[in-house]
């Protein structure tokens, strides 16, 4: 009996280092900020879009790994170029003249541990309206701020099942079995 709750024992154990050990490993770089903001209502329309993470990205040579788009409400993609990896950010140029409106903002990218990870996330654009030439300027006007470009993104973000830990689950149960069936064969020779 001593033997059998000592197998066991060793079992959850075993059990327990595997999930501590494939945790972290199964964990996909997160977005930390984005410039625009998730949400952000902004006065000018932007000339890039960037994209933080919380660890350095593999960036592929052929950039088939890496994708954004940048989608206003008629469903024009506003992106201009192809995306840019550099270490834990992506940047992607937009084209000039983006109107006023939402925009939802697509990524793709390859984490650090090599699966790819994506999301999406909107903001708008609210630029105040050119004066017509009968109207004369307001003197009480005041200036705008600019809006602010470091903010967390919502994300959501989708991720593969982690295999590797459920491999590694069954692993440590097989081995579990294995003991407790040795154990018992050799309880019952005694």
């Amino acid at each position: 009996m001593f033997r059998i709750r000592t197998a066991l024992a060793g079992a959850v154990v075993a059990v327990a280092a595997v999930l501590v050990v494939a945790a972290p490993a199964s964990a996909h770089d997160q977005i930390v900020s984005s410039t625009p903001a998730a949400d952000e209502q902004l006065t000018t329309a932007p000339d890039q879009v960037v994209l933080t993470f919380s660890n350095n990205l593999l960036a592929l040579s052929d950039n088939s790994g890496t994708a954004m788009t940048v989608v206003d409400e008629q469903g024009t993609d506003w992106v201009a170029g192809a995306p840019t990896v550099a270490a834990d950010t992506v940047t992607v140029p937009l084209k000039p003249g983006m109107p006023n409106g939402a925009y939802d903002v697509t990524w793709k990218v390859v984490s650090s541990d090599g699966h790819p990870t994506s999301g999406e996330y909107s903001f708008s654009i609210a630029a105040a309206e050119e004066p017509t030439p009968s109207t004369a300027p307001s003197e009480s006007a005041q200036p705008t701020a600019p809006a602010s470009t470091q903010a967390p993104a919502e994300s959501a973000e989708t991720e593969s099942a982690p295999l590797p830990l459920l491999i590694g689950l069954g692993v440590v149960l097989l081995v579990a079995i294995v003991v407790v069936i040795v154990i018992a064969a050799r309880k019952r020779r005694n």
